[in-house]
């Protein structure tokens, strides 16, 4: 197998400057206290936004994503159909599980929490900065499936004016 310079600069580089952020790539997005910023670097995943599409495209056994998260903000709590893996880049990293979030952990900058597949989880940033994570989630885009939410987001969701349409993806009410 063989691939040109030009080959791998189109198919398998993204250049961080031509990385776009997405702000609101999930049915949680504008619930306050759940906003974050999504960069795309490898395979859609579990979007719920299809205007959202990653650098790297193709056939990967994985997605791979950098988050930043505002200072006091974070993800719902919600689950998936493959692993997913989380390191916090650059500071801590509150994450909570359990159906009622009852349990947690902090992981430190450079700490990995390997999530079990179908846990009810979600994250936090304690710090006074954007926090920066890199998460990968397993699968090719036609395996992940889509998010499974808990239905106290959904709720607080519909309340903003954001629902899902026939085709599984955003769209406001």
């Amino acid at each position: 197998m063989s691939y040109s310079e030009e080959e791998i600069e189109k198919t398998r580089i993204a250049r961080w400057g031509k990385v776009a952020p997405y702000g609101e790539s999930f049915i949680e997005s504008r619930i306050p206290g759940f906003q974050k910023n999504l960069y795309k670097i490898i395979n859609r995943g579990v979007l719920e936004n299809k205007g959202v599409e990653p650098a790297i495209q193709g056939d990967h056994r994985f997605g791979v994503s950098l988050i930043e998260i505002m200072p006091g903000q974070g993800a719902n709590l919600h689950s998936h159909l493959t692993e997913e893996v989380f390191f916090p880049l650059n500071g801590k990293m509150i994450v909570f599980w359990g159906d009622n979030a009852e349990h947690q952990v902090e992981l430190n900058q450079w700490d990995c929490f390997s999530v079990p597949v179908g846990l009810m989880r979600g994250f936090k940033n304690p710090n006074d900065f954007n926090l920066v994570v890199y998460s990968i989630v397993g699968g090719t885009d036609a395996e992940v499936g889509k998010i499974t939410w808990h239905p106290d987001v959904l709720k607080m969701a519909d309340e903003t004016g954001l629902t899902f349409g026939n085709d599984g993806f955003l769209k406001d009410k």
